[in-house]
């Protein structure tokens, strides 16, 4: 999932419009997950203009910088000065509340170097102990959850980390106007039995808590400082647990300190800052010429040339980030089921991989990529071209009644988004469709057309799952509850839902969120990923490669969840 949260009520309200089991119980509260991904509508620059360049293609801009600078002094390689780390961040850093997220792995990355999780992410994909060594249900309905807090642990202002501690960091993501308060908001009431140890009571079973639990915004912050220093201060200066503590934060640009403190140890390198470079040939540019030391999703072409480069080292691992479009339910010609089939038989998904992105990914036919616990590696969609003039033909559509159809995408946001939608625009033109292709300034305009109802009949999103779950993939991709899913913008502006499917969808799907029987959630997670894609809802493309450059003195080794972790980097002497 990628995003922050938005002002909708459906967010607030998700769990309360999913109902659980035979007991029909409302087990969502609001939001929802995801990579995926929600936007605040308010949250930086709006000013938004558009542009005709061609007949075929729009282009939308923002006031959103291409670049940030850094205020003081930087040099960068070889760790600049005292083992430094300058990262070319390919995002807008959207303030440092470290409960509001940012949608991914990936995006929520500065915010985790200076906070921990409640649980851990470990490789490949998974949790273990992080802030809470012991997680365990004690009752057979899973609504009490026994916890012991890991001992030792400080927080950067010197403040001991305690069952106190816990409890204050899931009664704010609980509130109103986080990220994902539905899923905290689960726990009505909390035992402090000490000062390590705590159990939670759920109102109902939730099989996705102790998952999110190392997820996202899942972060421990200190309650005696918070509460003596205000909201406002601690985000202006907050404080975490992490193995970095907040230095600055400056015209976009994060700068953080290595915390010696730390639980783990001290980190390898001094200090790492987060500069935020929006286009994809300017960071690798920067880690070209030695402005940056590292950096992530840079142009594929740039990429090839890069990693050959005697003084940088290139990484392209496949990572847990799934590439599909967004199928929108209202646009009109959609009601035709076939016209939307039509659309994914004209994709060749193997050539959008080899031709566009150079091998770096793996074509899917779910939203379900190897590794995730539903994928079903038996399941396949196959290209077919002159399937999908037939079905057009059979919609009534011809060279002199041509499909027009529009698509969106964002353009260096990920590696190659823009001209997989090029060749994208092309296959659907060779099948006899007319094609519009608009460009937006970035994710967050996208989340916002997708919020408010405005996405085009088919747009481009990466989508990430770092649990590798179900409920984290065609749940909140797909439940009509869901704040990330298309539905969501139809609800909002009150459109026509040209499918007719959104009520057997949300049958369907909805029963990832709650099923209790871990078995039969698998399986359920397996058809409902097959039958989005069979009825022509969702068009998953790829798993995404992450493009990494970085200086050949740096030691990095990536994650599987996509994550930048600049405490496991280390300068060779």
């Amino acid at each position: 999932m990628t995003e922050t949260s938005k002002n909708k009520v459906s967010r607030r309200n998700f769990m309360g419009y999913v109902a659980t089991g035979v007991a029909a119980a409302a087990i969502f509260g609001a939001g929802g997950y995801l990579a995926g991904q929600s936007s605040t509508s308010s949250t930086g620059p709006q000013t938004v203009t558009k542009s005709v360049t061609n007949v075929s293609t729009k282009t939308v801009t923002s006031t959103q910088p291409v670049t940030s600078t850094i205020t003081s002094t930087t040099t960068a390689g070889a760790g600049g000065p005292a083992k430094r780390v300058v990262i070319a961040w390919n995002n807008e850093i959207i303030g440092l509340d470290p409960h509001t997220g940012q949608g991914s792995d990936v995006m929520d990355s500065p915010r985790e170097s200076m906070f921990e999780h409640l649980i851990n992410p470990i490789k490949p994909i998974g949790y273990g102990p992080g802030m809470l060594i012991k997680y365990a249900y004690e009752n057979e309905q899973k609504t009490i959850l026994d916890c012991e807090v890991r001992k030792g642990v400080t927080f950067h202002n010197g403040d001991e980390l305690t069952s106190e501690d816990i409890k204050f960091s899931i009664e704010r993501m609980a509130s109103p106007g986080m990220f994902v308060p539905f899923v905290w908001a689960n726990v009505t009431q909390f035992d402090i039995l000490d000062k390590y140890r705590l159990k939670l009571h759920f109102d109902h079973y939730d099989p996705g808590f102790i998952p999110w639990m190392g997820f996202l915004e899942a972060y421990v912050t200190p309650k005696n400082y918070f509460e003596q220093v205000g909201e406002d201060e601690f985000l202006k200066n907050p404080v975490g647990c992490g193995p970095f503590k907040f230095k600055s934060f400056n015209a976009g640009v994060l700068e953080l300190d290595a915390f010696n403190d730390y639980w783990q140890g001290p980190p390898a390198i001094s200090s790492v800052i987060f500069k935020p470079v929006l286009d994809a040939s300017a960071r690798a540019a920067e880690v070209e010429a030695g402005t940056s030391d590292f950096t992530l999703q840079v142009d594929i072409s740039d990429f090839q040339r890069l990693k050959n480069n005697t003084n940088l080292t290139g990484m392209s691992p496949l990572i847990a980030d799934v590439a599909f479009l967004y199928v929108a339910p209202y646009f009109e010609p959609f009601k035709d089921e076939g016209v939307r089939l039509a659309c994914h038989y004209a994709i060749d998904k193997h050539s959008l991989v080899n031709d566009v992105m150079l091998g770096m990914g793996q074509p899917l036919s779910t939203t379900a990529a190897p590794g995730y616990e539903h994928y079903d590696p038996t399941f396949n969609f196959p290209y077919d071209p002159e399937k999908a003039k037939s079905l057009l033909a059979e919609a009534g559509y011809s060279s002199s009644n041509p499909l027009k159809i529009t698509l969106q995408t964002t353009k260096g946001w990920k590696s190659k988004d823009f001209e997989i939608m090029q060749a994208i625009a092309d296959m659907l033109k060779t099948v006899g469709m007319e094609v519009d292709l608009e460009t937006l300034a970035g994710p967050y305009q996208l989340f916002d057309n997708r919020d408010h109802g405005n996405l085009s009949a088919l747009a481009f999103y990466v989508w990430s799952n770092s649990t590798g779950t179900s409920w984290s993939s065609v749940g909140y991709e797909m439940s009509s509850n869901s704040p990330f899913s298309a539905w969501s913008g139809l609800k909002f502006a009150e459109l026509e839902d040209y499918t007719g499917l959104m009520a057997e969808n949300d049958q369907r799907v909805d029963p990832v969120f709650f099923e209790p029987d871990d078995n039969k959630r698998l399986e359920i997670g397996k058809a409902a990923e097959k039958w989005v894609v069979e009825r022509g809802l969702i068009i998953p493309l790829y798993q995404q490669s992450q493009t990494l450059l970085m200086n050949k003195n740096l030691n990095y080794e990536p994650w599987t969840q996509g994550g930048i972790k600049p405490y496991t980097m280390s300068w060779t002497s």
